[in-house]
Parts: C-alpha cells; structure tokens; sequence
C-alpha cells in the first residue's frame, strides 16, 4: 500500500458500493484502502491456494509414480537374477564344450545347421514346451495378480 497513487474513476452497483463502505468503516479504511486491501488479499489468498495446489498435484505425482515403478522394479530385478543364472549357465556350457572339443580331439563342428540328431530334436522340443508351461504360468499369475488387485480396489 505503499508508492503514489492515482485517481481512477470506476462505475460500481449500488450493493457493491454499499459493502466497500460497511468494509472501509470496519476497517478503518479509505475506500481506496478498502480496494487496495481486497486486491492485496485475493493476491496473497491466490498464491498460497496455488502453492498448496501445486503440493497437492505433485504428492499425487509421486504417488502415482511409485506404484507404476514399483512393479517395474520388481520385474528388473527379476530379469537381473535370470540373466545373471543364464550368463552362468552358458559360461558353464562354453567350458564345458571347450574341454569335450579338446578330449575328443575335434576338427570339426557338426552344427545343427547341417545335422540335427533325434536327441537334440527331442531336447528343442523340450525346451520349447518349458518356455511355453512357464509362459502360461506367468500369464496365469499375473491375471490372478491382476484380479486379486480389482477386488482389493
């Protein structure tokens, strides 16, 4: 309320006149203070009603977003453990292949490419199958994860 003033002529209804004045005499005020006063408050009521929006909006953003990742970390975590038992398992089959290559005193690889054995066709099979019961048993939880979270809800 402070700094030069200057005079503006307004046009106002008779019922909002006659609440500045019952303002101005509440508060001891000009009528120019009582303006002054209404706009200095809705400013100040505005900044503080959007600051405790923008708190509001942004605890529902984090909200949001640590259930989507939760889940997410889960499954990263998950995909950590397997590749690392994969990586395991195949540095095990590398060293194993090696020292069957040096005993058996090999000169040529045999690859699947150009000969496929009745065993090795049975084992693709095999593990065919496998990925195929593990795929539906993923599928499975998950519907019933799903399902069970609908009911919670």
């Amino acid at each position: 309320m402070t700094g030069t003033k200057k005079k503006k002529n307004f046009w106002l209804t008779d019922s909002t006149i006659l609440k500045l004045e019952q303002l101005a005499t509440d508060k001891n005020l000009t009528l120019g203070g009582v303006i002054e006063y209404l706009i200095e408050t809705l400013f100040a009521h505005e900044t503080s009603q959007n600051q405790a929006l923008l708190t509001e909006v942004e605890a529902m953003m984090q909200k949001h977003l640590q259930s989507v990742l939760e889940p997410l970390t889960e499954d990263l975590k998950r995909v950590r453990v397997t590749g690392n038992v994969i990586d395991r398992n195949t540095q095990m089959m590398l060293e194993f292949w090696n020292h069957y290559f040096i005993m058996t005193d090999a000169k040529q690889l045999g690859s699947t490419d150009k000969y496929k054995t009745v065993p090795f066709e049975e084992a693709e099979e095999v593990i065919k199958d496998r990925i195929a019961n593990n795929r539906q048993k993923k599928i499975d939880r998950e519907t019933k994860r799903a399902l069970s979270d609908n009911q919670d809800s």
